[in-house]
């Protein structure tokens, strides 16, 4: 097996495990989060149905761009039905191109500062990264191509990211303050982890010494 082979093998080993782990994460913050909304209904779903005509467009591009994203890093769909995957590519991109913008007016309305302009901030740069993964497909440079998708796809997670701990009290009850600068910190965060991603090989394996050459005639 050539060493090309193997860290393409081992990335796809690990992905049943990364998608599981967030299928289950997604649906935990359905049944801790979302499902009480419904069921308890407070201030906060007040909010959600006064801003549902924003809020539908967001919730639909958001879940779209979740839902793809998954499968533009299956390397058997992208190398066996590569016209597929670039439609389902614009489709990503369409969907958070109206997820984001939304997002970003959504997050002016925040409660207590300074959500607001976190929200703000973190949708701006999902939608940046989404764009300059959307350049560098069209201008076929696949490498940083991947690397930008990688990054716009954590920030799609964010909804998943932010709530998933909210069974938690500790977590669920912090202050609208403490929120904010969590959601300030959380771009580092994902940034971070998309480094991560891109150099895990190289992390987690050791670079083989060259065999040293002996002079001819020796």
């Amino acid at each position: 097996m050539s060493s090309i082979e193997a860290p393409a093998l081992e990335r796809r080993s690990l992905q049943p495990i990364l998608w599981s782990g967030i299928a289950a994460a997604f649906v935990s913050v359905l049944i801790y989060t979302d499902l009480p909304l419904v069921l308890h209904p407070g201030q906060y779903t007040a909010k959600l149905v006064h801003d549902r005509l924003l809020l539908i467009p967001h919730a639909l591009g958001g879940l779209a761009a979740l839902l793809i994203g998954p499968l533009q890093f299956t390397t058997r769909l992208r190398q066996r039905h590569p016209k597929l995957h670039r439609i389902m590519g614009r489709i990503y991109v369409t969907a958070v191109c109206i997820a984001a913008p939304v997002a970003l007016i959504l997050g002016l309305s925040g409660f207590g500062w300074p959500e607001p302009v976190t929200n703000t901030v973190l949708a701006g740069i999902w939608l940046g990264c989404t764009v300059c993964a959307y350049i560098t497909a069209r201008n076929r440079q696949i490498t940083e191509h991947r690397k930008w998708m990688i990054r716009s796809y954590v920030f799609t997670l964010n909804f998943i990211f932010t709530r998933v701990l909210n069974p938690i009290p500790a977590y669920a009850h912090m202050s609208d303050e403490a929120f904010g600068v969590l959601l300030a910190l959380l771009p580092l965060g994902y940034l971070f982890l998309s480094d991560v991603a891109f150099s895990w090989h190289d992390l987690t394996h050791r670079r083989r010494a060259r065999p040293v050459a002996t002079p001819s005639g020796s």
